[in-house]
C-alpha cells in the first residue's frame, strides 16, 4: 500500500468561548506509508470533540499492523504521531498505548484533557477514521449524495460503425428532454438513418434516472427486444443498426450506487443513503 497526496484545506474553525471563528489552513501530504497533516492552528484540534481515546489507540493499532503512520502537526510543531511508530514515554503515560507518540509537552499543553462525556484528545473526529474499510462494522448515519435533476451532464456520444468511421471527432448530444425519441423519422429527437422510424426511446424517470426503452431490437451492454427497458449507467453501449452509441454522465451524479460512482467502488462496499426523492435508505447490491 503505498499514498501519493498533496492537499491544501481552509477550514472556519469557532473559537472556543466566544461566537466569533477564525479561518485555519492546513495540508495532507504523503509519500509512501507516512501521511503527513499540518494546519496553522491549534485551535482545530483543541476546540473539536475530538476521538475518545479507546477509539484512537484501536485506530492507531490497526494503522500499526498495515505498516502506516500518521503525523499531526501544528503551528508550534509535533502534536501526535499514529501508527506505525517508536512509542515514547509520553504517549505510553497520557494514551496508555505503544503505538501513539505525543509531541513535546509545550506543543500539546491543553489538548490532552476530560471531555464532560468521555475522556478525549483533542483531535478533530472529522479525522477519523481516514480509513474507513478498517472500521466495516460500525454503525452509520444514512446521508444522501443524490446530485441535482439533470446534473452531471447526461449525454450520448455516437459514431457510425467502425468501418464507415470518417475519422471524426463523434457527435455528442446532451439529454435536455424528459422524452428522446432515437429513429428515422423526421419528427425524431435523434435522427440516425437506416433505422426503423420509431427505434427506441430514452425516459428520465422520477428518480432522475435515464432509461432506455426498445420499441424495436437494441444490442450492446442490455441487449434489449421490443418491449424491454434498461437503466442506463454511465459507459453504457447502445447498438442501433449500424450505429454505436454510448451514455456518459458524471459519476457524481450517476445514482447507481449510494455514493455514486462505477461499480468496484471501495472494495465493493459502499454505506447506505436515503434517496431523498423516496425517502427509502438505499444499499448497492453487492454489499
Amino acid at each position: 500500500m503505498r499514498f501519493d497526496i498533496d492537499l491544501n484545506f481552509t477550514v472556519d474553525q469557532p473559537l472556543e468561548g466566544t461566537d466569533d471563528s477564525e479561518q485555519v489552513h492546513g495540508t495532507v501530504t504523503a509519500e509512501g506509508r507516512i501521511i503527513h497533516i499540518k494546519a496553522d492552528s491549534d485551535s482545530i484540534f483543541r476546540v473539536s470533540r475530538g476521538a475518545s481515546r479507546p477509539a484512537l489507540d484501536q485506530l492507531a493499532h490497526r494503522l500499526k499492523n498495515s505498516g502506516i503512520q500518521i503525523v499531526l502537526d501544528g503551528p508550534k510543531g509535533n502534536i501526535v504521531t499514529l501508527g506505525d511508530i517508536k512509542p515514547n514515554l509520553t504517549g505510553r503515560l497520557a494514551m496508555k498505548s505503544n503505538a501513539v507518540r505525543i509531541g513535546s509537552l509545550k506543543n500539546v499543553k491543553g489538548l490532552l484533557q476530560k471531555d464532560r462525556r468521555n475522556e478525549s484528545l483533542g483531535i478533530p473526529s472529522t479525522l477519523f477514521p481516514l480509513f474507513p474499510t478498517f472500521q466495516r462494522n460500525q454503525r452509520m448515519r444514512p446521508t444522501t449524495t443524490h446530485y441535482a435533476d439533470r446534473g452531471g451532464r447526461p449525454r450520448l456520444i455516437f459514431v457510425k460503425d467502425s468501418e464507415s468511421w470518417d475519422g471524426k471527432a463523434p457527435k455528442v448530444l446532451n439529454l435536455v428532454d424528459d422524452v428522446l425519441v432515437i429513429g428515422s423519422a423526421q419528427d425524431s429527437g435523434l435522427i440516425l438513418e437506416g433505422l426503423e422510424p420509431v427505434h427506441a426511446r430514452i425516459v428520465r424517470d422520477d428518480l432522475d434516472e435515464y432509461v432506455l426503452q426498445a420499441v424495436h431490437r437494441v444490442g450492446g451492454s442490455a441487449g434489449l427486444n421490443a418491449g424491454q427497458e434498461y437503466v442506463l449507467r454511465s459507459g453504457a453501449r447502445i447498438e442501433l443498426g449500424g450505429w454505436r452509441l454510448v451514455f456518459y454522465r458524471e459519476e457524481y451524479a450517476d445514482h447507481g450506487r449510494p455514493y455514486g460512482g462505477r461499480n468496484g467502488g471501495e472494495l465493493a462496499y459502499q454505506r447506505p443513503q436515503v434517496n431523498p426523492r423516496t425517502g427509502i435508505i438505499e444499499r448497492d447490491s453487492t454489499d
